[in-house]
């Protein structure tokens, strides 16, 4: 995407954004949470190729399936969206039914937060409010995992 077609998507962003990476589908904002390119995370209820989902948990588009996915990860939820030393965080967005719609992540490494928009680019922006909206909603959950050596990349 361009970035006027991204402002156009999620105007709230106004300019304060930065292309990060080109657009690639073979992963979405839960995998790029996750720190993982090679693959697409989502609850299909059937074997999709390309799309992963972790034994043990709910295969169902539910915000509490995505916390479970994420505490499985060693997230636990918090309240903060602020940046805390020694910790990644992420961002759980949902519709006003409760489904599931986005993840945005915040690593120590990061100078925000980073958004992978779908299939298309991933995005450096700097805050969550920015990306709240028609598209995704807004953010329904925080979480952060503490961050050990052995995570860093």
């Amino acid at each position: 995407m361009t970035p006027e077609e991204i402002e156009e998507l999620l105007p709230a962003l106004s300019g304060y954004f930065e292309i990060t990476s080109p657009a690639n589908e073979a992963y979405n904002c839960v995998a790029w949470c996750l720190n993982d390119t090679k693959n697409y995370w989502w609850p299909a209820p059937f074997k999709l190729p390309g799309v992963y989902w972790p034994p043990g948990i709910k295969k169902e588009e539910t915000v509490e399936a995505f916390i479970a996915l994420f505490e499985d990860q060693s997230f636990i939820k918090c309240e903060s969206r602020d940046f805390e030393l020694d910790h990644d965080k992420i961002a759980i967005f949902g519709a006003p039914l409760g489904t599931p719609t986005h993840a945005a992540r915040w690593r120590q490494e990061d100078r925000g937060w980073n958004s992978k928009l779908g299939e298309e680019n991933d995005i450096l922006h700097h805050s969550l409010e920015s990306i709240e909206g028609e598209v995704y909603g807004r953010v329904v959950q925080v979480m952060k995992r503490n961050r050990s050596p052995k995570l860093a990349t």
